[in-house]
């Protein structure tokens, strides 16, 4: 199964734009025995998330340029 995901592709200067992301096609391991696939709906985007572009010491790591926002 394969689902799409936003990646961090460069760091934001400023505002964040389209430009600073990515959509990718990612495979999904098959379901094991008692688990299920949820499709989201509705994503927050909270403020603290900004921060977490920035490659810098915080209280939360930094997002990984490339990978999927977790």
């Amino acid at each position: 199964m394969t689902t799409r995901q936003i990646v961090l592709a460069s760091r934001p200067v400023g505002t964040p734009t389209q430009e600073n992301f990515r959509f990718e096609n990612a495979d999904l391991a098959e379901l094991k025995q008692g688990e299920i696939l949820v499709k989201g709906m509705y994503y927050s985007v909270d403020p603290y998330m900004r921060g977490r572009m920035n490659d810098a010491k915080s209280y939360t790591p930094p997002f990984q340029l490339n990978e999927p926002n977790r």
